[in-house]
């Protein structure tokens, strides 16, 4: 599969390029032209009158530029042809302007010429015009589109025109994107193999046969022994071979399938796990078929990180299925994991029992909430035992599990118990409200931050915590010491009058000496060593030792800066902290430097299904996986990238819910019957667009399984719904429910606070009791006009760039007629009495809230 630039000879499509006058087949060749393409042989013109070009000249070059003089374009305009040699997955198109010219209008449309639809669309505010970069979002698969410009006598200099996009041929699309791939045709029948067997003897293999077992009777319902290769020579088995690699770098793995067995290798355990999951992709994408051929993968960068806080218990089944169905699949490889008070600390119950009155307290609204307390444990208290399982899980996939041990900052669960080493004032002031769109809020001073990093017991206690930590997680490398954000420092009589620097380096030195002893080494943020203006320790970043791996987060807050240069010129190793895929700029180029050893997304929630989707990071995971693994991430692709996850996160949340084993095949849906829309109220873009799309055949649920949204809602109720209760008869049994629905209008959404409730659905059963389901804006339901998964892009919205990406499916996302986006969620709701009879769902929007539920149909699920 190839993502990236279509019209680039790189692509190996064929295809050609012709200029018309804007609407006409009238030729309109460029008569503006730059440098000629480094390629082009002294003394060799490209012919600038055919009418056909090759892709060559279709992208433009580096110093190269085309285009079209205003005298010769007027207000007319042109329209660039691009014919592709087959259908083609079209995400966006990019265009950059010279600064000589310059269009009102951008405009892309597909299909033949006799009947172009308008896919995308960008326009200049009012009374000026577009120039610079232009990125218009497409997202239709098409064999010809086109570019057309509407400029107001101005000249028009293209230098750059790309059309991005992915070409499969058929090829089984694997997610994050394989290194190498090779298929040689054919197919083996995955109910053709009969065996697995173990090529050595290691544990790793042991434990991937059994992995792979239980795997094949998840997906496919087909069990097959474990063999060793003995047994396996003497029976000749059509077999799935299983073998460590150690010639293999890093975690490099590889499929082989052949027309009578697999062959799954991994250089250790995680990538021989890596290797399976690839297998059941391969073996997914055609119910069943495995192509055969060959892929041979292996990471771009060796950190591929989740930071969190420890789960409460009640998420500790969700947290193992994250890493299965989730983590592992995407290649994460490393869990960062937060554990402030969150574990029962033996040499210091006073601490865990401070740990939980205050997060009770705070529960009950008696004190401020508890910094991190609803983000570690949930407010509560895991025993090491618990701990250790969870830990354990970890280790037997493969991951590599780093304990954070926040230390001299973010120390509330600490001080909170001993406020007698707390770093303050004999008057401590009221914090100072920040403008949380550029900076994050200070710390609330009703609990002390900062620990005395010149008082010995501070060393004491936090000495204490980190060795049961250690002696409880057994890390293998490293220890994450936090040192973020020390907001309080220099305040109290023994601190006053140092330097802040050197109070820094004391506490981190003796940190770092302290885990030497036990051979692990360390981990910090970085912020506190960017000359920012933020803080005074600044000057540290020379007297740090030089193998500490620093976590960079604070890029967010500087957007225009690529601040790890400081940290990497130093010679600091550094991981992308707080990685948010929605909002980190330049990444491509960042992540090449030298010294840039991976990234990790962070959470900074609550561990639980809802609050990770509600927050996007299940989403921002998913995506961030490609950047993390692949070296061919194009960010221009992200439509495309963003297609791909969408046909596997119902898949997922499946998992994740504990129903793996469910087959879309097995699903029906039947329409539920609204009653007949008097004032249907919809807007009048989307009301036209179901008019004219009366089969509505290219939309569907995202895995491409379920339905037509013709056949299972009965699209001619739509309407908007106000405080006005819509009763919709039911009288049957279903297994789920799904909701099309988008809002009307935008509803507010404040960041960390929870999700807006534009309405309710109300399910009745026939016996009289009755279920409330909140219909949340940027959870289950989202405007109509706006594109699935397009990050919030303003930096208030850096740690939950995503909105309503998790929770329901794009089954609508479409173009209206003038180019805007048109999306429309389906929010699938699981019946907890399938039992019981559906008697009627009521359905109402709060006046209220500003954002009436536009509310195109239900439909039914029955599970056979």
């Amino acid at each position: 599969m190839y993502i990236g630039v279509l019209n680039d000879p790189a692509s190996g499509i064929q295809g050609s390029c012709k200029y018309y006058r804007r609407g006409t087949t009238t030729l309109l060749m460029p008569d503006l032209y730059g440098p000629e393409p480094a390629s082009v042989s002294a003394g060799e013109q490209p012919n600038r009158n055919q009418e056909d070009r090759t892709w060559q000249y279709c992208s433009i070059q580096p110093e190269q530029s085309i285009g079209w003089s205003w005298s010769l374009l007027m207000d007319v305009g042109v329209d660039i042809c691009f014919s592709l040699e087959k259908s083609c997955y079209i995400g966006a198109v990019y265009l950059a302007l010279a600064d000589r010219g310059s269009v009102q209008v951008v405009e892309i449309l597909c299909g033949p010429a006799d009947n172009l639809k308008l896919c995308g669309r960008h326009d200049a505010r009012t009374g000026q015009t577009c120039s610079g970069s232009v990125s218009v979002a497409v997202g239709v698969t098409a064999d010809r589109i086109v570019v057309r410009l509407r400029p107001l006598l101005t000249d028009v200099v293209l230098t750059r025109l790309d059309l991005i996009g992915a070409i499969t041929d058929g090829e089984l699309l694997i997610y994050p994107t394989p290194a190498q791939t090779c298929y040689s045709g054919g197919i083996l029948p995955i109910d053709s193999l009969a065996v697995i067997v173990r090529q050595d003897e290691s544990g790793d293999t042991a434990y991937a046969a059994k992995y792979l077992q239980e795997s094949l009777i998840e997906h496919f319902d087909l069990h097959l022994p474990i063999i060793s290769p003995t047994d396996a020579q003497k029976s000749d088995p059509a077999a799935i071979a299983l073998r460590i690699d150690c010639s293999g770098q890093g975690e490099q793995y590889a499929v082989e399938v052949t027309e009578t067995a697999v062959m799954l290798s991994g250089s250790n355990r995680i990538s021989l796990l890596y290797a399976i999951e690839t297998f059941a992709q391969l073996a997914h994408s055609d119910s069943g078929k495995i192509p055969l051929g060959k892929v041979i993968d292996q990471p771009y960068k060796p950190v591929r990180g989740f930071h969190f806080g420890l789960p409460p218990r009640e998420s500790i089944v969700f947290y193992q299925r994250l890493l299965r169905h989730v983590l592992l699949p995407l290649r994460y490889n490393t869990l960062f994991i937060e554990f402030a008070g969150g574990m029962r600390f033996d040499r210091h119950p006073e601490i865990s029992a401070a740990w939980l009155r205050a997060n009770q307290e705070a529960k009950a609204g008696r004190l401020p909430a508890f910094p991190h307390g609803e983000m570690v444990a949930g407010g509560g208290l895991l025993e090491k035992e618990e701990v250790r399982e969870l830990v354990d899980y970890a280790r037997t996939l493969g991951f590599e599990v780093i304990p954070e041990v926040q230390s001299l900052s973010h120390v509330q669960y600490i001080t909170f118990a001993h406020p007698e080493i707390a770093e303050i004032e004999e008057k401590q002031p009221l914090a100072e409200q920040s403008d949380t769109r550029a900076a994050d809020q200070p710390p609330s001073t009703f609990y002390a931050h900062s620990y005395c990093p010149s008082n010995e017991r501070s060393y004491e206690i936090i000495f204490d915590l980190i060795d049961e930590i250690v002696e409880v997680v057994q890390p293998t490398r490293y220890v994450h010491m936090g040192h973020d954000e020390i907001y309080q420092m220099s305040l109290c009589p023994l601190c006053i009058d140092k330097d802040p620097a050197d109070l820094y380096v004391r506490h981190v030195t003796r940190l770092y000496d302290y885990l030497g002893k036990k051979g692990l080494g360390m981990m910090i943020w970085s912020d506190m060593l960017h000359a920012t203006g933020r803080y005074k320790t600044h000057p540290a970043i020379n007297r740090l030792p030089g193998d500490i791996v620093m976590l960079d987060f604070i890029w967010y807050f500087h957007l225009d800066q690529d601040l790890e240069d400081r940290l990497l010129a130093h010679g600091y190793s550094t991981i992308m902290g707080n990685l948010y895929s929605s909002h980190y700029p330049r990444y491509e180029n960042r992540a090449a430097k030298p010294g840039m050893i991976g990234g990790e997304v962070s959470s900074w929630c609550r561990f639980d299904e809802y609050t990770l989707a509600k927050k996007g990071k299940l989403f921002d995971l998913m995506y961030s996986a490609e950047m993390l693994w692949s070296d061919r991430y194009l960010a221009d692709a992200r439509i495309v990238y963003t297609e791909i996850i969408q046909q596997r996160i119902p898949a997922i949340r499946d998992a994740l819910r504990g129903f793996a084993k469910m087959k879309k095949q097995d699903m029906t849906y039947r329409p539920i019957i609204l009653p007949p829309a008097q004032q249907p109220g919809l807007p009048g873009d989307m009301r036209q667009w179901l008019k004219n799309e009366k089969a509505l055949d290219q939309v569907g649920f995202a895995d491409g399984s379920a339905f037509h949204p013709a056949d299972a809602f009965n699209l001619s109720g739509a309407r908007r719904l106000t405080t006005r209760p819509l009763d919709v008869s039911v009288h049957e049994h279903f297994d789920r429910l799904v909701f099309l629905h988008a809002t009307a209008d935008n509803a507010v959404r404040i960041a960390w606070e929870p999700l807006t409730e534009v309405g309710v659905y109300t399910v009745k059963y026939s016996d009289g009791t009755a279920i409330e389901i909140p219909v949340e804006y940027a959870g289950n339901i989202w405007h109509w006009s706006k594109r699935y998964a397009t990050p919030m892009l303003h930096p208030y919205y850096r740690h939950q760039g995503y909105q309503a990406t998790y929770m329901a499916d794009p089954v609508i996302q479409a173009k209206t007629e003038n180019g805007s986006d048109l999306l429309m969620l389906g929010y699938e709701w699981i019946n907890p009495h399938p039992e019981r009879e559906l008697a009627t769902i009521s359905c109402r929007s709060y006046d209220s809230v500003g954002a009436d539920i536009l509310l195109l149909g239900i439909s039914g699920l029955i599970t056979r």
